[in-house]
């Protein structure tokens, strides 16, 4: 596989894009298509052959064409397609070098083992791929024939809340195998367990519409995937070594920050080589003030005050119009009062964790003075009310 750029290799790659979900329009993505697309065109410049790259998607409507454009063919990225991809075509074959990079929505289960939700998962079934047990299933003989491989992972990792996601996360049925001694598989996440991923604007789209809420900015791509590729077009051999790899990256996040610019910056990065776990900070979450007990209180009195959070329907309706990754870390409680305070500290775990609240909030008040009341209140609360 060392050799040089442009040369035919044997490389195998799978690539996954997920953008729209069974779940509806609140847990879209804007982002991931771009991400693929540009994995692909680096894996051709490398030397794959197109009919050894796969792409599994679920792309918005309005990103589509940019597949067709591309003259890209694309496969369904649901549990049965990812299932058959991975662990019966692709295992069946061989490689000198295995590439999968995966960008979508992800958090980490009850057992500590981080998930990457599938396109036909809702709430109520939220199916997800254990990476965990795929990894190991890429070590042992159930796929033999890749010795070397590089996992990309750019998706949060936020925890899943016992009560809200004990029933929807089933186990996800992977086949197990016996381990193999010797294999080099290299993982890089986008972020460390319990935080959420970064987007960035596109240069070249960014200007043209501006930031969109929670689906992200229409320019916007995977902050870590887009830099993992600008450094390995540059450095096509980091591929075998993501100590380098994640050290770079590491170094251009932490850049970012001292250009006051961390909203396009993760929290950390995590690396998996040859057994080794490495979690490297790039920037301090203690920026931000630390609120007392009069903060949550006065939060808590201005949303319970709304109509729609003193109802147990409705107030459930405004938790599943969050953010996945915050939705499923919501703990859920029938006591009112718990579980607005719950839901604050939650919100005040993400990014702009505040402002995701308010949307959900606005979407189904019909107008209330309460709500406007709700809407001073935040404004009070900047650091959560970032757009990112």
């Amino acid at each position: 596989m060392d050799t040089a750029q442009g040369e035919s290799v044997s490389g195998r790659a799978v690539l996954v894009a997920l953008e729209s979900y069974e779940a509806g329009t609140v847990w879209d993505l804007d982002g991931p298509v771009r991400d693929v697309l540009a994995y692909r065109a680096w894996l051709l410049d490398l030397g794959l052959a197109p009919d050894a790259v796969t792409v599994l998607a679920s792309p918005l409507p309005k990103n589509r064409a940019r597949f067709e454009e591309a003259g890209v063919r694309w496969r369904p990225a649901d549990r049965e397609s990812v299932h058959r991809v991975l662990f019966r075509e692709l295992a069946a074959t061989e490689s000198d070098w295995l590439c999968v990079a995966w960008s979508g929505h992800g958090l980490v289960d009850l057992d500590g083992h981080r998930r990457l939700v599938y396109a036909d998962a809702v709430p109520g079934d939220l199916r997800s791929l254990d990476l965990e047990a795929a990894l190991a299933a890429f070590r042992s003989d159930v796929a033999p024939g890749h010795p070397r491989q590089l996992w990309l992972v750019d998706a949060c990792q936020t925890f899943a809340d016992a009560a809200s996601a004990a029933d929807a996360l089933r186990p996800d049925p992977v086949p197990r195998g016996r381990l193999r001694a010797v294999r080099e598989q290299r993982v890089l996440f986008a972020c460390g367990p319990g935080e959420t991923t970064a987007n960035r604007a596109r240069e070249d789209e960014a200007g043209a519409s501006g930031a969109s809420g929670a689906s992200g900015a229409s320019g916007a791509s995977g902050a870590f995937s887009a830099a993992v590729l600008d450094l390995l077009r540059t450095h096509p051999e980091w591929r075998h070594d993501t100590a380098r790899l994640g050290e770079k990256v590491r170094e251009r996040f932490r850049a970012d920050v001292a250009r006051e610019s961390p909203a396009a910056a993760p929290m950390s990065l995590w690396f998996e080589d040859a057994g080794n776990t490495i979690r490297t900070e790039v920037r301090r979450s203690g920026v931000r003030r630390r609120l007392d007990l009069a903060d949550h209180r006065r939060l808590h009195d201005a949303l319970a005050a709304v109509p729609v959070m003193q109802d147990p329907g409705m107030r459930a309706a405004v938790i599943g119009h969050l953010p996945l990754e915050l939705c499923a870390s919501v703990p859920r409680s029938p006591v009112m009062r718990l579980e607005i305070l719950d839901l604050i500290r939650t919100c005040l775990v993400f990014e702009n964790g505040l402002g995701h609240l308010r949307d959900a909030v606005a979407l189904l008040d019909a107008g209330t003075l309460p709500r406007d009341d709700l809407d001073r209140v935040l404004q009070d609360y900047p650091e959560w009310l970032t757009e990112v």
